[in-house]
């Protein structure tokens, strides 16, 4: 018997056909993708104007009571936070439910974090403790009081000693290894008022002041810990003075990169090689706050001359110093903080959250008894909100149950 041989070409004899066949379905195709296209674009335009529009309800889920939150204090810390009181450490991934607990036992406990540690020390104590995400790393017990401290991302660890009349200015790594020991007197070097260390633990930055009679002046000094040396030496490799003037905030907005944060001025330094001025932000008007955020430096500013415009300006820089944003604003506040893209403006139980375009997405006084601190929560426009009695996440609406 013959091989059939099937071929739709000669079978139907009509290749203009096919043609149709074939462009009608490419047609299709490209109409669907077009399609889908559009959608797109939709849900993004939407998206875009959400992100500026603002809310006026709220909802409660999850509430939790609590008791003596005063002693409590929360953190957004790697992928997950972290509270700690005057008897323990926890780490949570999920909020509420603990991944670890350390105890402790600190009067006044206080903290500083990188973006891979936690320390927590002691006011007026000797004790500090260094924690990751894994849970506690190490505990140092120090010879004097610790005033200040700060941690790099690898765990490197500075600190402000209170020596009575002398003060002393230390660094160790997570190991409890003395990297760095340097004295300091009112007379010789100044006051050591504040201290920054750079991310990767390289370099440290501090600001001294000293009054000679009825002269003052601050003095900035940058250290480089990039090579060790021996007998716990260090390597200066430059600083700046100022007459006259007080800078009580440091921060190295990048490894290469300095702030100094004075009372009407911010000074940018690079200080990847010699250090070297590189901008100075000045201010025609009172600083009223200063916050940080992951890419933003923020300032409020005291709006007295167009009061009818916002009681305050805001006024958003990049971590190199350049301006992003100035808007008026008209709130009230005690406390103002930078979580992610977001402002978050408190006073009371009244809390403003605004966004890194300046708009307020939302305003309003909150059902509670004292706003302690406001975390972001998983969700659209989704926070807990701690409060002294109860803890509650709250999400935000566009209307009312009614």
């Amino acid at each position: 018997m013959a091989k059939q041989i099937y071929n739709f070409e000669v079978f139907t004899n009509k290749k203009e056909q096919l043609r149709r066949i074939q462009r009608k379905r490419i047609r299709r195709q490209r109409a669907k993708w077009i399609f889908l296209a559009c959608i797109v674009i939709l849900i993004l335009i939407v998206l875009y104007f959400l992100q500026d529009s603002r809310c006026n309800y709220y909802i409660y889920n999850d509430i939790k009571k609590t008791e003596n939150s005063n002693d409590v204090t929360y953190l957004t810390f790697a992928d997950g936070y972290i509270k700690y009181s005057s008897d323990g450490v926890e780490y949570q991934k999920q909020f509420g439910k603990a991944v670890w607990n350390v105890p402790v036992s600190y009067q006044h406990p206080y903290s500083a974090q990188s973006t891979s540690y936690l320390v927590l020390a002691d006011k007026s104590s000797n004790a500090l403790t260094i924690f990751n995400e894994e849970g506690k790393v190490n505990t140092l017990t120090l010879r004097y009081p610790v005033l200040q401290t700060g941690v790099s991302d690898q765990g490197i660890i500075e600190v402000i000693l209170d020596g009575g009349d002398k003060s002393y200015i230390q660094m160790y790594d997570k190991e409890g290894n003395m990297i760095a020991d340097m004295k300091t007197s009112i007379d010789e070097t100044g006051y050591p008022v504040t201290a920054a260390i750079s991310p990767d633990g390289t370099q440290l930055a501090v600001s001294y002041f000293t009054i000679s009679g009825m002269n003052a002046r601050t003095s900035i000094a940058v250290y480089d810990f990039s090579r060790q040396l021996q007998n716990n030496n260090v390597n200066l490799k430059g600083g700046f003075e100022y007459k006259d003037y007080m800078i009580p905030k440091l921060t190295f907005t990048s490894n290469k990169l300095l702030a100094a944060f004075g009372e009407d001025k911010t000074f940018f330094y690079d200080v990847s090689d010699k250090p070297e001025l590189l901008r100075t932000l000045e201010f025609d008007a009172d600083i009223e706050s200063v916050f940080e955020g992951k890419r933003h430096i923020g300032y409020i500013l005291d709006n007295a001359e167009n009061k009818a415009e916002g009681r305050y300006r805001l006024l958003l820089y990049n971590r190199s110093g350049f301006k992003k944003l100035e808007v008026p604003l008209d709130m009230n506040y005690d406390t103002i903080f930078m979580k992610g893209r977001e402002i978050f403006a408190i006073r009371g139980n009244e809390c403003t959250i605004i966004n890194t375009k300046g708009k307020i997405i939302f305003q309003e006084s909150l059902e509670g008894n004292g706003i302690e601190s406001i975390l972001p929560a998983f969700g659209w426009r989704s926070y807990h909100v701690i409060f002294r009695d109860r803890i509650v996440k709250m999400s935000l609406r566009f209307w009312g149950d009614d």
